[in-house]
């Protein structure tokens, strides 16, 4: 059995895209600063609306891409901050109009001309957003989302490792500096600033400052980026780090059981994986093939599930499930047969591969949405919460496309989740 080792591609191109993201996701923060010069308070959480509507939109379409440069979790984060600050200066201007209830908030430091200070309500908000994206890591739906689409498993391979890390990096330094910028603009609100109207060091301390402080994130991010460039291309007359491959997975049924390599000292995963060179034209004959070449086993049926187009890194991977007609000795492979409650425990006790998750994630997912929902999430029996079977012995036979991403929207928006049509309107128009 072969194992991917160093599976990569790390371009000047990718770096670039990372320098990118960190620039339009604090740009966008920053520019919420500039904005409230001109805009009223009145009109200005529709001008950050406007903003997260046009980041969702571009995360959506870049989703539908075959492959994507870099990690966009900064985007996402930039995203949340700018929608949540809107939704928290909306709250602020309904409570301080007079038509509602006579301004309900109508004592010092209120005033109905300067109801809010954007700089107080960004970035505590961002604050807090880093912070929660920080605590959850790659736990986050965004994350799955992303390991579903373009094969993203942290700590699997050198590329994957790299966008994890450089991404938490960012979040940090997002984290950092709106901690900073939230201290140094709510101590000069609390003991400076007068709600009149601005003068000269209000300027500067609430809006200044945070753009200044943008521009120097940018000088530190491009020198950290051509120097992070110019280290991993180091030696490559291309400009690039990259070796072309293909990683092909089976999982390996007979019955209700699966075949898992059992290792006390290492996750379990599937004992049958192998790389070759790069291959975009991988047949059922060709995979069937390859499981002979690395088991010695014969006789067996063999099912394409999914494939992933790999994360940037000019590797794709291939998963086929492959059915024996009984329990027997995988010899070369070394396998252990686990039933579906095993599985379910060692998924429970943090045991599985993160890519020996994912593919379970994909095939119980789909088949379940696929199994009681129709595509737009409509159940197909009259049964609220109705739950179909899910067995090993039934995969041969389920003629559902694990590759038609569709149906894991479908898992999770459905007639049976709370506010079904609102949760449509939104993953059709805005998710990413």
């Amino acid at each position: 059995m072969t194992t991917p080792s160093s599976n990569h591609i790390i371009s000047s191109a990718t770096i670039r895209a990372l320098w990118d993201n960190w620039a339009i996701a604090f740009g966008a923060i920053s520019l919420v600063m500039l904005c409230s010069l001109f805009v009223s308070k009145l009109w200005l959480p529709f001008i950050l609306l406007g903003i997260a509507i046009v980041g969702m939109s571009k995360l959506k379409a870049e989703s539908g891409h075959k492959h994507i440069t870099a990690c966009r979790l900064i985007l996402w984060a930039m995203v949340l901050i700018v929608f949540w600050s809107a939704i928290v200066m909306i709250l602020i201007n309904v409570l301080t109009a007079k038509w509602f209830f006579g301004g309900l908030a109508v004592v010092e430091p209120f005033n109905p001309q300067h109801p809010y200070i954007s700089s107080l309500i960004v970035f505590p908000v961002a604050l807090f957003v880093s912070l929660y994206m920080l605590i959850r890591g790659h736990d986050m739906e965004y994350c799955r989302s992303c390991r579903m689409r373009f094969g993203y498993y942290p700590g699997k391979g050198i590329v994957s490792t790299f966008f994890y890390n450089e991404t938490r990096y960012q979040l940090r330094m997002l984290l950092w500096l709106s901690l900073l910028l939230s201290a140094i603009d709510w101590a000069y609100y609390y003991f400076f600033y007068i709600n009149v109207n601005y003068n000269k060091p209000d300027k500067f301390y609430f809006i200044v400052m945070p753009v200044a402080v943008y521009v120097l994130s940018l000088v530190f991010m491009t020198i950290r980026y051509i120097t992070m460039s110019d280290s991993l291309t180091a030696g490559s007359s291309s400009g690039q780090l990259r070796t072309m491959m293909t990683l092909i997975r089976y999982l390996v049924f007979a019955d209700d059981v699966v075949c898992l390599g059992i290792d006390d000292d290492n996750l379990i995963d599937t004992p049958a994986q192998m790389v070759i060179p790069r291959s975009d034209d991988m047949t059922d004959k060709d995979g069937a093939a390859y499981f002979a070449r690395i088991s010695g086993i014969e006789n067996f049926d063999i099912k394409f599930v999914f494939s992933d187009a790999g994360f940037s890194n000019g590797a794709n991977v291939y998963h086929y499930a492959v059915f024996l007609p009984e329990r027997q000795d995988m010899g070369a492979l070394k396998g252990k047969w686990c039933t579906l409650d095993d599985v379910d425990r060692m998924l429970k006790t943090g045991r599985l591969s993160p890519m020996l998750i994912n593919e379970i994630y994909r095939i119980y997912n789909v088949t379940m949405a696929w199994k009681t929902y129709d595509r737009d999430g409509r159940r197909l029996y009259p049964i609220k919460n109705y739950r179909p079977t899910f067995r090993f012995r039934d995969f041969k036979t389920w003629d559902v496309d694990y590759n038609d991403l569709h149906w894991l929207d479908v898992a999770t928006n459905n007639e049976d989740k709370p506010i079904y049509r609102l949760r449509r309107f939104w993953s059709r128009n805005f998710r990413h």
